[in-house]
């Protein structure tokens, strides 16, 4: 299924390569850097590496391989809560990252452990009253936690995990914008039935990380909380994808989301080819229809297209969603960043609709937003990874509207570093808000 093989050489005195374990991970089969291509084909691919095989328990341990990624962000802005027309202007610097081990497989099985750190630099930032929140916890404080811990089984067709664990999907995801990406508990499998047919399976019933918190709530990004409620059991979900041609596929997916809302999406997205890599065409379309459970006012229908056109590293396209939801309900992303076409930086079609839920004079509540963008690939003037985009974005509905303008410069340095800086221009009539916002993430692997 649009499958990336990547053959980790196991270190062959002290183990050898077996099963390819899994990561969920957004990418596709030719490389497409950049944030416009999020929404192409192979965003939720299984990434298979070979692991090293222990011949006991004790050496799953005496062959783990440990892993991480510092990271040092940036961000100024007005924050998101500022009203107007005098707005405070915040900023935050913070040394963090991700860090972990994966033992060694034994019979299939391998447990994994991540902590997510974000760490305020003092000496740089502001005073509290000045301080950015997104990067911290509670009370604006630094914050550590166990975020990924999972038991993991894996062969030829079946990978299986169960725990604390990272994955991609419409209506759940990882959605890395901060320092934290999202992360569930729960259990995830994916069944290879062919080199072209899939299913993925998960059930997860809480979540932590950035898109998780609710300060008003006394929810922090560093805890894992309810997905809905305590009375609810949680999110089960089952998706069938078939890869009818080179970086093309149509999936089904179906999410039921206790006392929330049950969610069937629809999608067919691929790659057309017209010169080889050089000149193709990414286009997809796609449908949502949520029925609202248990009074949630959670309930619509979303249809949406799109396309990006690519010559010699230059590229440039479009995107339009509709969604339609009756007087007082909306649209929603999940749990995650959503898998809207039209989705922004800031903004998605999600966030009109939630917005315009709270009028009640019309009959329905509906909303459009288009996206269009152009970006240049520099690789083809010898800067390879270095990648420039510029974003422009509207949604709108009866109740109010939302224009968003981006621009995004995503350079991979080297294989271990990369760099990462968003600006971001917000301006919304339906929730009385307007801000510009900087964000730069450097990163670097090990």
């Amino acid at each position: 299924m649009i499958d990336m093989i990547y053959l980790a050489h196991a270190d062959e005195t002290t183990a050898k390569a077996k099963t390819p374990i899994v990561t969920e991970k957004m990418t596709t089969a030719i490389e497409q850097s950049g944030m416009i291509h999020s929404k192409v084909a192979g965003r939720y691919d299984v990434v298979k590496i070979l692991p090293k095989e222990a011949d006991s328990f004790d050496t799953m341990f005496d062959y783990a391989d440990a892993f991480g990624k510092f990271r040092l962000s940036y961000i100024n802005s007005a924050h998101k809560i500022s009203s107007l027309p005098n707005k405070t202007e915040k900023s935050a610097t913070s040394l963090g990252g991700e860090f972990g081990f994966n033992t060694a497989e034994f019979h299939g099985l391998q447990a994994h452990v991540a902590a997510y750190v974000s760490q305020g630099l003092d000496f740089i930032n502001p005073d509290k009253n000045d301080l950015n929140e997104d990067f911290f916890a509670k009370d604006l404080s630094s914050f550590a936690y166990i975020a990924e811990a999972s038991i993991n089984y894996s062969n030829e067709y079946f990978q299986a995990k169960i725990g604390r664990v990272r994955v991609e999907t419409p209506f759940a995801n990882s959605d890395d914008i901060r320092m934290a990406p999202n992360t569930f508990e729960g259990a995830w499998a994916n069944i290879d039935y062919n080199d072209k047919v899939k299913t993925q399976l998960l059930y997860f019933n809480r979540w932590a990380g950035y898109d998780s918190q609710d300060e008003s709530a006394g929810a922090f990004q560093n805890e894992f909380k309810d997905l809905v409620g305590s009375d609810s059991f949680g999110m089960l979900g089952a998706s069938i994808a078939y890869e009818y041609a080179k970086n093309s596929e149509t999936s089904f997916w179906y999410n039921y989301i206790d006392k929330m809302s049950a969610i069937a999406y629809a999608e067919i997205v691929g790659i057309y080819f017209i010169d080889g890599e050089d000149i193709h065409l990414d286009y997809g379309v796609q449908a949502t229809n949520i029925q609202e459970l248990e009074s949630s006012n959670v309930g619509g229908n979303v249809f949406g297209a799109m396309s990006i056109f690519h010559y010699n590293g230059a590229f440039f396209g479009g995107a339009y969603n509709i969604s339609l939801s009756d007087n007082g309900k909306y649209v929603t992303n999940g749990f995650g960043g959503g898998p809207y076409y039209t989705s922004l930086d800031e903004a998605s079609i999600s966030s009109i609709s939630e917005a315009g839920s709270s009028y009640t004079g019309g009959a329905n509540n509906n909303a459009e937003s288009f996206r269009i963008g152009a970006g240049y690939e520099f690789e083809a003037v010898s800067i390879e990874g270095l990648v420039l985009e510029l974003v422009y974005g509207e949604l709108y509905s009866d109740n109010g509207r939302i224009i968003e303008k981006d621009a995004i410069i995503t350079y991979d340095i080297t294989d271990k570093w990369y760099l990462e800086a968003t600006y971001t221009n917000y301006t919304s009539t339906s929730n009385k808000n307007t801000f510009d916002r900087a964000l730069v993430r450097l990163e670097y692997k090990f």
